[in-house]
Order: structure tokens, then C-alpha cells, then sequence
């Protein structure tokens, strides 16, 4: 009897152990599913909130791609009403939710790189001796020596042209290929002016000095200016244009007193008392023109808490008919 109750007693004990074991087992499992049930809602809630702002900025990225559209609009207009784009023209439009900001601007008064070299008959890119003789004459206006810009010239048409035949002081494949991280010259035109920075010479410090007188074009025509929309600081490019002992002080007066509405006709440009006995050849003239050849505009948009930014760049042809050559979402350049 006493033996019996003995393990009783024992089972009871037992008994009182293991549920208590169950018990922490259930609160271990009720724990584990309630800090899985928090990571899971705190994913949901991340995943709602990357799909909401992934839509906003999808809106935003239409609404510039609409205002693209407008600026194409505004380029045939400004063309065909011959209007002097003198300051950049600016636009806002709300829409719900948000605003649309745009402007353009007469993006024709920067010396084109790519013009550096020509196609030959062969369909081969090799040296265009007017625009690098110019390139190098703006480069010294710009306050490099004659020995920095020659080698800074040819660099760029050595980047540019088809061959491997290095110019004087220029740099081909085998120039590059001893640096730490080797690269070969892309024998072939650059598409942005950020290109630059990979041609030997072209530091930061003599991009930051030349930068705001260059483009880059999708194709390798000469520069050609626009002498109603020219500015003082544009000075360098003109005189560089027109060459010989043309200097920056003519060719800023020049701009500085230019008629307020402009010219009508290229050969009153050329009636300027500032070429008095100076014979300009008319290769170098068509480098001049009075209606703008290719425009930039630049357009931000706010959609609650998207944004978006989009640098379009539009060409005119001969007929006044704008088309986009290239655009580019992110930072203004």
C-alpha cells in the first residue's frame, strides 16, 4: 500500500514537471510566431511602401517624358516664329499631385569634340584639320599653353580617329595600356563629354576649365554658332571660330553690342564694325548661323513623393522640324 501510493506520488510530481515543460514550450512557440508575424508585417509594410514609391516615380518619369513632348513642341515654335532665345524659357504646370517645371535653352554655342575628326571615303574617322586648328586656338584662349593644348588636341582626335598612328604628343592604345587599369581609345565618337575624363590630359582640373565651352553631338558636324544668342563668356568660342588674330576682347565687344533684336540675316553680322578690313573665308561663316541649330531642355517633375529629372537634347533640321537625339534621366549637367 505504502509502496503504492509511493508511485503515486512520483507520477504526480512528474507530472507536475512535464506540464510545466509543455508550458514553456507552448510560450517558446508563441513567442517565435509572434516576432515572425512582426517581420513579416514589417516586409509588408516595406514592400507597400517600395510599390507605392515605385509608382510615384514611374508617374513622374511619364510626366517628364510628356514634357519632352512639349519641349519638342516649343523648339518648332521658337524656330518658326524666329524668336531670340536669348535667356532660357521656362514653364510650370501643375497636375494633381504634383508639378511639372521645364525650360529650354539654345544649346548651339558649344564647340561639338566629335568634329575633331571627319569620315574619309573609306567611311574611316581620321583628323579634321579646321576644327582641330579651332580646338586648339580655344583651347590657348582659355589660358593653356601652346605646347598643353597641341598635346591636349591631339589626344582627343588620336581617342576619336580610326587609326592607331599617334599624333605628335597625342596617345593611342599603347599609352593607355600601361596604366594600372589598362584601357584601349574607343577609335570612334564619344557620346557624353564625361568620356573626356578617360583621354590622357584630360584631368579634373582642365575639364572644370573647358567643360563650359564643349558638347559632345551624335555626329561629327563643325560648330555652328548662334550670333543672336551668343553671350560675353561665349566670347572664346567666337573668336576661336573665326580665327587668325581675332582676339576674346573683339569678339566680346562684338557680342556686346549686337543689335536688341538680333539679326535677321547672317551677312549683317558680318557688316559688324568689328570686321573692318578683316576678310572672313565663308567656310568659317557657315560656322555662324542666326536661328538656333540645336536645343537642351530640362524638365522636373514632383508626383507626391516621386521625382524625376530629364536633360533632352533636340536637333532642328532644315525644314524647322525638331527631332530628340538623345535624353538622359538624373542630375542636370
Amino acid at each position: 500500500m505504502t509502496r503504492g501510493l509511493q508511485t503515486i506520488g512520483r507520477w504526480l510530481v512528474k507530472a507536475r514537471q512535464d506540464h510545466g515543460a509543455a508550458l514553456v514550450t507552448v510560450m517558446l512557440l508563441v513567442s517565435v510566431m509572434a516576432a515572425g508575424a512582426v517581420v513579416t508585417f514589417d516586409q509588408l509594410g516595406y514592400t507597400v511602401k517600395r510599390t507605392t514609391a515605385r509608382k510615384m516615380f514611374d508617374q513622374a518619369k511619364y510626366y517628364a517624358l510628356g514634357g519632352e513632348q512639349l519641349a519638342l513642341s516649343a523648339a518648332e515654335k521658337l524656330t518658326r516664329a524666329k524668336v531670340r532665345l536669348s535667356k532660357p524659357k521656362a514653364v510650370s504646370y501643375p497636375v494633381d499631385g504634383g508639378r511639372i517645371e521645364g525650360l529650354i535653352r539654345d544649346g548651339s554655342n558649344c564647340f561639338n569634340v566629335n568634329s575633331l575628326v571627319e569620315r574619309s571615303d573609306g567611311g574611316m574617322y581620321r583628323i579634321n584639320a579646321k576644327s582641330a586648328l579651332q580646338f586648339g586656338r580655344l583651347l590657348e584662349l582659355l589660358g593653356l599653353s601652346e605646347r598643353d593644348a597641341t598635346a591636349l588636341t591631339n589626344a582627343l582626335i588620336d581617342w576619336l580617329d580610326s587609326d592607331n598612328r599617334p599624333l605628335p604628343m597625342g596617345a593611342e592604345d599603347y599609352d593607355y595600356a600601361g596604366l594600372a587599369v589598362p584601357y584601349r581609345v574607343a577609335n570612334t565618337l564619344i557620346a557624353d563629354l564625361s568620356e573626356l575624363r578617360l583621354v590622357q590630359g584630360y584631368t579634373a582640373e582642365v575639364l572644370e576649365l573647358v567643360r563650359p565651352y564643349l558638347c559632345a553631338s551624335d555626329n561629327n558636324a563643325e560648330t555652328v554658332l548662334n550670333v543672336n544668342t551668343l553671350e560675353v563668356a561665349n566670347a572664346p568660342l567666337l573668336a576661336a571660330v573665326i580665327g587668325g588674330d581675332f582676339s576674346v576682347g573683339a569678339a566680346a565687344d562684338l557680342i556686346a553690342s549686337r543689335p536688341a533684336g538680333g539679326y535677321s540675316d547672317i551677312a549683317d553680322f558680318y557688316f559688324e564694325r568689328g570686321f573692318e578690313g578683316r576678310s572672313v573665308e565663308q567656310a568659317i561663316r557657315r560656322q555662324t548661323a542666326v536661328k538656333p541649330q540645336r536645343f537642351v531642355s530640362q524638365i522636373r517633375v514632383r508626383f507626391h513623393e516621386g521625382m524625376a529629372r530629364l536633360t533632352s537634347e533636340i536637333r532642328m533640321d532644315d525644314d524647322g522640324v525638331a527631332y530628340l537625339v538623345r535624353h538622359q534621366f538624373g542630375v542636370f549637367q
